[in-house]
């Protein structure tokens, strides 16, 4: 059975408690255990993940099926494959096509599926802004429109060096401030981790 996202671009990745592509279409895949080429990602190396679908960015989609056992294969420009198995415990992998429709891969291979809802809810769009001291940073993006943000719903656009990601993901904002230095009205945000961000804004 085919997912709607063959002959699309793959435009950004996400990392949050999954890791998710999105396509040109709005549609994305999200895998809790996936196979990029020959590497393994599951919760224990997501970094390695982002790193390796990032290298995929910009690549068209040539085929994306699922079988009744619920293995989804993709398969991109260059060869390069994508493989997720079903997981005992939990769901592999959840298609949501941009209509809202959904396709998942449920514990031990159950496959299950959605019609798109004849009232959507929109969901509140996170806005550039300084974070607030106590939020966490939620979301890193790479791809068009990279991101990070964060849990009271602002956002940072630019693309975090992914060497970084584990330095930034998850971690509460102890202090943000405007520079005062040499480069006045940059922001300035520090995360738990030790982490400074120096980011210049886009909207001003």
């Amino acid at each position: 059975m085919k997912l709607a996202v063959g002959q699309q671009r793959l435009s950004r990745i996400l990392l949050d408690f999954d890791l998710t592509i999105e396509f040109d279409s709005g549609a994305t895949i999200a895998f809790s255990e996936v196979t990029v080429d020959d590497l393994t990602v599951d919760e224990d190396n997501q970094f390695e993940g982002l790193r390796a679908f990032a290298a995929l960015h910009g690549l068209v989609c040539e085929d994306a099926e699922y079988d009744e056992s619920g293995v989804l294969r993709l398969t991109f420009e260059g060869r390069h494959t994508v493989v997720a198995t079903p997981r005992d415990e939990v769901e592999s992998w959840e298609y949501s096509d941009a209509d809202g429709s959904i396709v998942l891969c449920g514990p031990e291979g159950s496959v299950e599926s959605w019609p798109a809802p004849a009232h959507p809810k929109a969901e509140a769009p996170t806005v550039e802004g300084i974070p607030s001291i106590g939020a966490t940073v939620v979301r890193l993006s790479t791809g068009d429109d990279p991101a990070v943000e964060f849990s009271d719903g602002t956002k940072l656009l630019f693309d975090l060096p992914l060497d970084a990601g584990y330095l930034v993901l998850r971690e509460s904002v102890t202090s943000s401030s405007e520079s005062d230095g040499s480069t006045p009205g940059d922001w300035v945000v520090e995360l738990s981790s030790g982490h400074v961000i120096f980011y210049r804004p886009r909207t001003r």
